[in-house]
């Protein structure tokens, strides 16, 4: 029986490990990968102390931060379910074993959300990705395609510039949505780029791998082709919160709704941190800080359990 289970290895489950540790609390990582969504990140220029990193040099940080603790990390591990049980302890089913814990902090974060038009399941892994960091280098002197809106999108645009010969960067909205305005300029002097706005994807095609990708006006319904080896797919995401439907109360986005000071949802002993939760921004440093600040709400539950 261990007093905590973080599930997830992100900023805020690994920054929550890092407390569990020093509190001396006997609890467990489990996560189906290491870093989440941040570790997919081009250029890191808003954590303090580090000017300027890409995403997967942060993760390591965050690895080898948390190695210098007694820290049990079992990464490649899925969770299935999780139940509450008569005591009050709950029991996680795992892709490999059942575990026992009294609390559970959930940061699992988030899951890209996939297109949805003709081609897209079948081209996937086949000119669709969903990983810049992963798969840009295989794309060196093609034409690409990225659809997305907001600052992923124009991060992904901006580092396959360093690979391809051609972006097209598709927006369904009439102007750019970024939050990120040093990184929306260098995208629209960047000559590699084509910004198509108000325009949407409708369908890709191909033969063994993806050939083109069919956009359409949002306005004029007139559509378009373009000529691509691959498009790479940042149109936001989705709480990874299905584990705890039925226990803790979820709001319409399916995030899980926390008590802002404690950390803790709907089901007492059930704390989530970082991007699954409700809270208002999602920035790696506010989930890395909602990380340590739930441990410690955890710690203070745990006295009084």
């Amino acid at each position: 029986m261990y007093d905590l289970i973080i599930i997830g290895a992100g900023p805020a489950g690994l920054s929550a490990a890092i407390y569990a540790a020093r509190r001396k609390l006997n609890f467990l990582v489990i996560s189906s990968e290491i870093g989440g969504q941040g570790a997919g990140a081009w250029l890191v220029e808003n954590y303090l102390g580090l000017p300027e990193i890409n995403g997967k040099g942060l993760v390591e940080k965050f690895e080898n931060h948390v190695k210098k603790f007694e820290t049990k990390i079992k990464s490649g591990v899925a969770v299935k379910k999780i139940s509450k049980k008569e005591d009050g302890s709950f029991e996680i089913e795992t892709s490999q074993e059942s575990l026992s814990g009294h609390t559970v902090l959930i940061a699992a974060g988030r899951k890209y959300r996939e297109l949805k038009v003709p081609g897209a399941e079948e081209f996937k892994g086949k000119g669709i990705t969903y990983c810049a960091v992963c798969d840009a280098p295989i794309f060196k002197d093609k034409i690409v395609a990225v659809v997305g809106s907001g600052d992923a999108g124009l991060d992904t645009a901006l580092q396959l510039t360093n690979y391809a010969t051609k972006v097209y960067l598709v927006n369904k909205y009439a102007k750019g949505r970024g939050d990120n305005k040093d990184l929306e300029e260098k995208i629209k002097k960047n000559e590699k780029v084509e910004i198509i706005l108000n325009s949407a994807p409708k369908e890709i095609k191909g033969g063994q791998f993806v050939e083109s990708l069919v956009v359409e006006n949002i306005e004029t319904k007139e559509t378009r082709e373009l000529k691509v080896s691959g498009i790479f797919v940042q149109i936001g995401s989705v709480a990874a919160s299905k584990i705890v439907e039925g226990l803790a109360e979820l709001n319409q986005k399916g995030e899980i709704i926390i008590d802002p000071k404690t950390n803790m949802s709907t089901c007492p002993g059930i704390f989530a941190a970082g991007d699954i939760s409700d809270i208002a921004h999602k920035q790696i440093i506010i989930a890395a800080g909602e990380g340590a600040k739930a441990t410690l709400n955890v710690c203070e539950y745990l006295e009084k359990y």
